[in-house]
């Protein structure tokens, strides 16, 4: 028998399930929605003045760490109870799977603005843009790296939890 090489076979050799992967990630999303809804709720019911700066970027960057990873442990624990096998790296796939759908859509939105402005009127980086950016960076791996966590442990509390039943 003449067995491919492809992306399909490798991932079933490695335990993947691609559908409980997807379902893990659109269940992580409405978490996610819905957990932010909530905190705007308590946000308008508690709110002071905005503050300003440095300070709302750092608060405003740990809600979006504990929102992700709270998102994630939930869809990983779907993701990791709907697969055959392997609860932990289906979990943590759900976030590799939403980091790809976040490139491919930032990838179609840059092209659509460049179509539709003609590259004339999007805006420029200003100088000295480089350390913000790297903050950026910093950020969004941050972000990342908690959303894979989180996925990564809630696959594997599915998989704990497949052999008990509720």
């Amino acid at each position: 028998m003449n067995r491919s090489s492809g992306l399909v076979n490798r991932s079933r050799e490695w335990g993947i399930n691609w559908g409980a992967v997807v379902l893990g990630w659109v269940v992580a999303v409405l978490v996610g929605l819905v957990i932010s809804l909530i905190l705007q709720g308590v946000y308008a019911l508690v709110a002071e003045a905005p503050r300003a700066g440095q300070e709302a970027a750092t608060a405003v960057l740990i809600l979006t760490v504990l929102t992700g990873f709270a998102a994630y442990l939930v869809g990983g624990y779907v993701a990791g109870r709907r697969a055959g096998s392997a609860g932990g790296l289906n979990g943590a796939m759900t976030a590799v799977f939403g980091l790809i759908v976040g490139i491919v859509v930032a990838i179609i939105l840059v092209i659509l603005s460049l179509i539709a402005f003609g590259g004339e009127g999007l805006p420029t980086a200003p100088v000295g843009f480089g350390g913000v950016a790297e903050g950026a960076f910093l950020a969004v791996l941050l972000v990342f790296v908690a959303n894979l966590l989180g996925g990564y442990l809630g696959g594997r509390l599915g998989e704990v939890g497949r052999d008990r039943p509720f």
